[in-house]
């Protein structure tokens, strides 16, 4: 692959953004776009998303579409120190914790709040209080291999999740590894969370909609909110979620060559668990700590849950977390995509109009007493 394919598709003008991916990858793009996350993978976990991917503008998105919003949070008052069965944990959550409530963390929490023009106006969008009784909204938790949150790449995936669900969407820009390392993503979004609740939105009327890595997170919050006995959202939605941070599923090797994700085995200090991780503890067993449901939700308590949606296509390296996830949550429902891999299974017409039916069906059926 020779560098000007290589800046062709991380050039914007094809990214997600035009036609809000409705444009069909075609099966060069497909062999580029897993050339390139092969490649990348280990120069990103490494060095971080910014610093191997070249920084895009935010998208001007028609006020006729829909707008987006980059509004600050802050953690309520309330919101109570975290309380965790592990102790190496309970460490980290308790530093961010104080670091929060003294105002030592570097950079302030900040949130996109995201509306199609047919949901809201510009005003309304920035008023981070309900619109009326019970509005439904989703909380957006993004993807990224846990070196990437918020993009410009993704703007516009937040308008026409919007649109298609009408909702507002408020998307937590958590911060992330290698800078900001296990827990502080988690902080962010479960303090996002808080903060929703905090601001008048009751909790039975939030989506959670995790992607990837940002299943992820999303699944460990609401484990966190279970073990704070704060509570929950009505649904949770993953798509192609990573819920196992062992990689021990089949998937990341029988679909290897079919998917964007490079693999990079966790004993390995620069494999997208570690780099997460960050600085392992003396003393501590790394493969025994990735077990731990703030980390890997598979193995927590999800099947106690709310209602659970999982998108998963059959060629992701991802496609085994999902199917176990399934398996362990038997209220879960499970879609599958076949021939879609971590790249294609949120591109072309057919694929997101299908995708976003059963979210809609989801969110919309009264849940069960």
């Amino acid at each position: 692959m020779d560098s000007e394919a290589a800046k062709q598709f991380l050039n914007p003008d094809i990214s997600m953004m035009q036609g809000v991916g409705d444009m069909e990858v075609t099966e060069e793009e497909n062999t580029l776009a897993i050339q390139m996350g092969h490649i990348l993978s280990a120069k990103v976990l490494e060095l971080g998303m910014d610093a191997v991917v070249p920084a895009m503008r935010d998208p001007e998105i028609p006020s006729s579409v829909g707008q987006f919003h980059i509004v600050p949070y802050a953690m309520p008052a309330a919101q109570q120190p975290y309380v965790v069965d592990d102790p190496v944990i309970q460490a980290r959550l308790t530093r961010v914790y104080e670091q929060e409530q003294t105002g030592e963390l570097e950079e302030p929490n900040t949130m996109v709040v995201a509306c199609a023009s047919s949901v809201c106006t510009s005003e309304q969008a920035l008023d981070v209080k309900p619109q009326s009784s019970g509005e439904r909204i989703v909380l957006y938790v993004c993807g990224g291999g846990f070196v990437s949150s918020d993009t410009a790449r993704l703007k516009w995936h937040y308008v026409r999740v919007s649109q298609e669900l009408g909702q507002r969407v408020f998307v937590p820009r958590y911060h992330v590894a290698p800078a900001h390392v296990f827990p502080r993503a988690i902080h962010d979004v479960y303090t996002a969370f808080m903060y929703l609740v905090n601001q008048g939105f009751q909790a039975q009327d939030i989506t959670v909609l995790g992607i990837s890595a940002g299943a992820n997170i999303a699944l460990a919050v609401v484990e966190l909110l279970r073990i704070q006995k704060e509570p929950e959202p009505s649904r949770i939605v993953v798509v192609a979620p990573c819920v196992d941070l062992t990689l021990s599923m089949d998937s990341w090797t029988r679909n290897h060559d079919k998917c964007v994700l490079g693999y990079i085995p966790v004993d390995n200090p620069h494999s997208m668990p570690r780099v997460y991780y960050g600085d392992v503890e003396s003393g501590v067993d790394v493969l025994a700590m990735l077990r731990h449901p703030l980390l890997s939700p598979l193995f927590g308590r999800v099947h106690t849950g709310p209602p659970l949606q999982i998108h998963s296509g059959t060629c992701d390296a991802l496609a085994d977390d999902a199917v176990a996830l399934a398996q362990r949550v038997p209220h879960a429902e499970l879609i599958t995509y076949p021939g879609r891999n971590h790249y294609t299974i949120l591109r072309g017409k057919q694929q997101l109009d299908a995708m976003y039916a059963h979210m809609r069906r989801f969110i919309q059926t009264p849940c069960s007493e």
